[in-house]
């Protein structure tokens, strides 16, 4: 049998262990401790991250004050790597004020340089008030304080009318203090005696009224300018000088009775007038006469007779005169053509056509005018007792237009460009389909030119191109020069010359016909007459249209090939080391290309269009073909990647190249492929 115990609770009393002051001791010393290393920690963290800055002030002794966490021993300042303002302050000067960076800038000696108060002057005088300059700059009359003036050395300048003139150099100390001057001028006058004969005439120096002579008055050193006025005499003036301090008498003044005025009108007006054979001016007019005397006034004007007068006048007399002029007149035949053209006379409308015309004997403007002609004006002069004829043939407005535009205009590099008028005529782009020699993309276009062009009579040269590139070079093939200055520009692209085109625009004044977006063309102003390349049209019309109309296959006459005579710059026999391919049997004494203007023109007075460089045109390429209405001022299509390239060079030579209806695609510079500018007569409403 098991017996069970039973298990009774009791009350628990925790064991009280009594708390050592020993520990107590030890927790406040660790305590400090730890703190004197996290305080020792930051001052190393401080001085291991900081860097040292001392500031030299000018003048020394200014105290510095720093915003932001810093210290200083001494000149010393410690200061982390980052941005501080600094203030430097000292009696009598501004202060200074400049942030210090240094994440971004450090240097371990900073000068700051304060700079000085400005100082007050005052200036006193016992012969006020005196003109105060300093520095050239007027600053008022004595008594006077001038404030804030710079230190430093100034200059002072006092002036007063009776003395003389002082110059002073004043250092002024600055540092916000006043300072005192007193100054004295020296007289520059003397005494001087005047009389007149007769006396009691009004006498005034400078402007300023002093009495009656006879009288004793103050002069100038430096010069005064004397009056003496009498009723019924001329007023006397003079500059006279004298001795500062002397004493003199200035010799009697004897008075010149007073002029008469006279005021002389004339109908018509603006009549030459002359008195006593002198010339005096035109009617209207008021001359001033010497008194009691006879004088000859003589009239003359243009178609009226010349007429003469006798006046005397009284001292002071005022008298006014009117001469009514008499025509002299003169006929002149006028001759016109058209019979019925209307005919005005200094604006004043006559009867039409031919007639003889009466006028005065003076210079006058005829204007002959007709609608659908251009008006005439003539400068005219008859002649009396002699009879003029003079011819006039109105010319048509489109005759008058061309007369104002000349055959040939150079440009800005000296470049000739020859006129071309089209008059509407139609022509085809391409070639049949049987030429021989034709290619895929020669499709036949019908187009019809209607606006007037100039056409450069040779392609661009280097030195022409490098008026606007120096340093452009056209490089060479095979050690033979492509870039000699006479010889055409090549290795450029259609854009290094339509760009080339916009600069000459701007030199010669005229508006640009490229419109360019970041250094490219992006668009064309078809409204410009500034210089551009050709239009393919344009370029096939010149080269491949003759003056009777028909359509030429090469550049000489006939369908032959080769030419039988030297006619351009192909692929010659003296090429054989450079091309692939050249002609047989033709020579034409260049290698690569030649000068410009080498060879002879085409009919239409051309240089090269055939040859020497292929040439880039405006348009855009395509191949498609327009066989019923004229395309009119065809200007190729309004976009594409690459230009039309027209003609042959000094490196093709087969039939297909040397043909007139020869073309091209090109999007890069080739060695044979320059240019030729072109522009528009005028602006669309301009021309004819």
């Amino acid at each position: 049998m098991t017996s069970k115990n039973k298990i009774s609770a009791t009350e628990f009393s925790p064991i009280q262990t009594p708390i050592s002051s020993n520990n107590k001791e030890v927790s406040k010393r660790s305590i400090l401790l730890i703190m004197l290393i996290f305080v020792s920690g930051v001052i190393v963290a401080f001085l291991m991250l900081s860097r040292s800055v001392i500031f030299v002030t000018q003048p020394e002794g200014a105290k510095i004050n720093v915003d932001g966490l810093s210290f200083n021993i001494g000149k010393n300042y410690l200061f982390l790597q980052d941005e501080y303002v600094i203030r430097a302050s000292k009696e009598g000067y501004f202060t200074l004020e400049e942030i210090l960076n240094l994440k971004e800038d450090y240097s371990p000696e900073i000068k700051l340089n304060l700079i000085p108060l400005p100082g007050d002057l005052k200036i006193d005088s016992n012969q006020s008030p005196i003109g105060v300059i300093l520095d050239n700059v007027f600053q008022g009359e004595t008594p006077l304080i001038i404030e804030n003036i710079d230190k430093g050395l100034h200059e002072l300048t006092f002036k007063k009318y009776g003395y003389f003139t002082k110059n002073e150099n004043v250092e002024i100390q600055g540092l916000g203090k006043k300072q005192k001057l007193n100054i004295s001028l020296d007289p520059s006058w003397g005494n001087v005696t005047f009389s007149s004969i007769p006396n009691n005439a009004m006498l005034s120096v400078d402007g300023k009224l002093q009495g009656k002579t006879p009288i004793t008055t103050k002069v100038l050193e430096t010069g005064s300018e004397i009056s003496i006025s009498l009723p019924g005499y001329k007023t006397f003036v003079n500059e006279v000088f004298v001795k500062a301090g002397s004493f003199s008498e200035y010799e009697t003044i004897s008075m010149e009775l007073a002029d008469g005025l006279l005021s002389l009108i004339s109908q018509p007006p603006s009549a030459n007038v002359t008195i006593n054979g002198s010339y005096v001016g035109t009617t209207p007019l008021n001359t001033q006469l010497n008194a009691n005397q006879t004088h000859k006034i003589d009239l003359y004007l243009d178609g009226y007779l010349k007429t003469s007068k006798n006046i005397s006048l009284n001292p002071e007399e005022k008298f006014e005169l009117e001469v009514n002029l008499i025509e002299n007149i003169g006929e002149i035949y006028i001759d016109i053509t058209p019979k019925d053209a209307s005919v005005s006379v200094d604006g004043r409308s006559v009867r039409s056509g031919s007639q003889t015309l009466k006028l005065p004997a003076k210079q006058h403007q005829v204007s002959i005018s007709k609608t659908g002609f251009e008006t005439k004006v003539l400068s005219i002069n008859p002649r009396p007792q002699m009879t003029q004829s003079i011819s006039v043939n109105l010319m048509t407005l489109e005759q008058a237009y061309w007369a104002s535009r000349p055959e040939i205009i150079t440009s800005p590099v000296g470049t000739k460009l020859r006129l071309f008028k089209p008059n509407g005529e139609i022509f085809f782009l391409g070639a049949p389909r049987r030429e021989p020699g034709r290619r895929a993309n020669e499709a036949k276009k019908l187009v019809q030119l209607n606006r007037p062009f100039y056409l450069a009579t040779t392609e661009l040269s280097n030195a022409e191109y490098r008026e606007w590139r120096s340093g452009h070079n056209s490089s060479s093939i095979r050690g033979v020069s492509l870039d000699l200055n006479s010889q055409p520009v090549s290795n450029i692209s259609w854009e290094d010359a339509a760009l080339f085109c916009n600069w000459l625009s701007e030199k010669e004044g005229l508006a640009q016909f490229y419109e360019v977006t970041n250094k490219k063309v992006s668009s064309i102003n078809w409204n410009s007459n500034g210089y551009r390349l050709p239009t393919e049209s344009e370029w096939a019309w010149v080269s491949k249209i003759a003056k009777n109309g028909d359509a030429r296959i090469f550049p000489w006459k006939g369908s032959s090939y080769p030419p039988s005579e030297v006619v351009d710059n192909y692929a010659d026999e003296t090429a054989s080391a450079i091309l692939p391919f050249v002609i047989k049997n033709y020579n034409d004494q260049n290698s690569v290309s030649a000068n410009v203007g080498s060879y002879k023109p085409n009919e239409k007075k051309i240089f090269n269009l055939s040859g020497n460089v292929s040439e880039w045109t405006n348009d855009f390429y395509e191949i498609r073909a327009n066989n019923t209405e004229p395309l009119i001022d065809y200007r190729g299509p309004n976009s594409g990647n690459r230009h039309v390239i027209r003609g042959a060079s000094w490196a093709l030579g087969s039939r297909s190249e040397l043909r007139l209806s020869f073309r091209q695609p090109g999007m890069e510079q080739r060695p044979d492929v320059g240019f030729r500018i072109a522009r528009y007569v005028d602006a669309p409403g301009e021309d004819l």
